[in-house]
């Protein structure tokens, strides 16, 4: 199940295995994630309500309601003698809760705004059931119509799926300072520190993670072996494998679809992305089966209708093949250039991830290496490690400093210390020559950017222990606003050091196992002891990276929500 991830693949293999699990696809609370701006503050959303105009540039909006938020961008557009515009740019905070399908969000609130999805400019999905707190854009401004008759939903800044269990909220945003953003960072609540005046634009240039892990064993944690993995994380890092779930959780995984693509078999690819749903668990056995059996004016019959069921692409695709459209042709006019990037970034991703574990599966010491490329900041590019520099200053470098080439289409890898691994991993995947560059809805070699770190680090790192119950440990930024949760019923932490150290009644211990909970279905119990932990990281490395390095476990073993789950567009 945890394709592209090495059984032993681990910074610390000789590290204890924690018990702990992330129960985040019933809670989805139990992970959260919200971007970080260029001078470290996390977005937050400040009000529901659908915001009128370019609310946001860097700066906190003072709105408490929907209709206050409406009432201040129309002061603001009357100081500038500017009404609003099509054309004017629109930002706003979107907040996500549910099962980690950007797509599926990005449907949902385009549906709204009455766009296409590609119009909305969203960076990054969390890749796993959660929250997550991102700003959205569209940068050629609302529609006309949306501007002057919302939908109800819009107005209410509150949007539901009917087909998934999926929120998404919209409003105003602000920005914070990292010590502001949990209930376990003592002395902040309450007191959110904003940036005042105009700035520069939003950029994220990262994210900042709450996650709860349940079902933790207090004689681990009171024994130290918890505080150990979290120094050694802290100090060492994490290896920053991609997602699992970027290689898709159906039949026909994405980077099956991406290898047929990649190499221009045209004909196969339509047929992996129509039969791609077999399972009984899905909506889409039916029309999967008789897409398989060459019938595809039944599959087209089968098919799930409406905008929310997130069929359109793949009844187009059918249709153009029942017209007689040549698979190329056929894939050029109905599958949009999103699908394309992410099957096509599916192969990239999982022969870099077999490359790395590849290299700490081998003899290669656990540090950099002669041959091995270092980002150089100065260069802006990346660059190999010379012997000399090892030999004389060896104890500067170290494995976070290394990255690794991305395989990308049409590009050959660059010479480095891991090239070998990578081009046989790329060639198993994609055995035969490149397709033609021109084939492609974008320029498919800059898809993936062109390296990655091999090991991340965790900035800002806090945790503690708390006593969880059923619910959610943590509020998140829409329960906050709602007003269903409050401070009294906050849990109270058992060892209430957010910075990681014990206290000393955690030290004194209770006794032993007391409170561990029990495994009773692979992931252990909703009820019992729960570590609490935030930390931040750049934008191209990976929570889940951090939780499999704690936890030293793949992410079947530790995170509920990796089922199969059907693949549409």
């Amino acid at each position: 199940a945890d394709v592209g991830f090495g059984r032993s693949t681990f910074l610390a293999p000789a590290a204890a295995r924690l018990r702990g699990a992330l129960r985040s696809a019933r809670v989805p609370a139990d992970l959260q994630r919200h971007e970080v701006g260029p001078g470290g503050e996390v977005l937050h959303l400040l009000s529901l309500g659908l915001p009128q105009g370019a609310d946001i540039e860097g700066q906190s909006v003072g709105a408490s309601s929907s209709r206050g938020s409406r009432e201040a961008s129309k002061r603001r557009r009357e100081d500038r003698g500017s009404p609003p515009t099509r054309d004017a740019p629109w930002t706003a905070a979107v907040y996500t809760s549910g099962p980690g399908r950007q797509d599926l969000a990005q449907r949902l609130l385009a549906s709204e705004l009455r766009v296409p999805p590609s119009a909305l400019r969203i960076k990054g999905s969390l890749h796993a059931p959660g929250v997550s707190v991102q700003m959205v854009t569209l940068p050629r401004g609302l529609p006309e119509s949306v501007l002057r008759a919302p939908s109800e939903a819009l107005s209410a800044g509150l949007l539901r799926s009917t087909t998934h269990p999926l929120v998404v909220a919209i409003g105003a945003a602000d920005m914070q300072t990292p010590e502001s953003t949990g209930r376990g960072d003592r002395g902040a609540r309450g007191t959110p520190t904003r940036r005042k005046g105009p700035q520069e634009a939003w950029r994220c240039e990262g994210q900042r993670y709450t996650v709860v892990l349940r079902g933790i064993n207090l004689q681990e944690a009171q024994g130290g072996l918890l505080e150990e993995n979290l120094e050694r994380l802290t100090d060492e890092g994490f290896i920053n494998l991609f997602e699992l779930s970027s290689f898709g959780l159906a039949e026909v995984r994405r980077y099956e679809v991406g290898a047929a693509l990649w190499s221009g078999h045209w004909d196969l690819a339509a047929r992996l992305l129509l039969t791609a749903n077999r399972s009984r668990e899905g909506l889409l056995q039916a029309a999967s089966d008789a897409f398989a059996a060459g019938d595809l004016k039944q599959g087209l019959e089968l098919l799930p209708e409406g905008p929310q069921a997130g069929c359109d692409g793949l009844r187009a695709l059918a249709m153009q093949l029942l017209l007689r459209r040549p698979a190329l042709e056929a894939l050029q006019t109905a599958v949009p250039a999103a699908v394309w990037a992410r099957h096509l970034s599916a192969v990239g991703r999982l022969a870099w991830n077999r490359a790395v574990s590849a290299r700490f599966a081998g003899d290669l010491p656990l540090r950099p290496v002669a041959g091995d490329l270092v980002w150089d900041k100065s260069a802006g590019e990346a660059r190999p490690l010379r012997g000399q520099e090892l030999q004389d200053g060896g104890g500067d470098w170290r494995l976070s400093d290394v990255v690794l080439p991305v395989p990308r289409l049409g590009e050959a890898v660059p010479e480095c210390s891991g090239r070998l691994h990578l081009e046989a991993a790329l060639r198993q995947l994609v055995p035969g020559t490149d397709a033609p560059a021109a084939a492609f809805p974008f320029e498919a070699a800059k898809l993936l950017p062109p390296v990655r770190r091999v090991v991340g680090l965790p900035t800002d790192l806090g945790w503690d222990i708390v006593e969880a119950g059923a619910g959610a440990v943590v509020d998140c930024d829409l329960t906050r606003l709602r007003g269903t949760g409050s401070e009294e019923e906050l849990p109270q932490s058992t060892e209430a050091q957010p910075r990681g150290r014990r206290s000393a009644s955690s030290r004194r211990g209770g006794s032993a196992g007391e409170g561990s909970g029990s495994i009773s279905d692979g992931f252990g119990g909703m009820a019992g002891p729960a570590l609490r932990l935030r930390f931040s990281l750049p934008r191209s490395e990976s929570a889940e990276g951090v939780l499999r390095e704690l936890l030293r476990a793949n992410p079947s073993e530790f995170q509920e929500g990796l089922g199969r789950q059907d693949e549409t567009f």
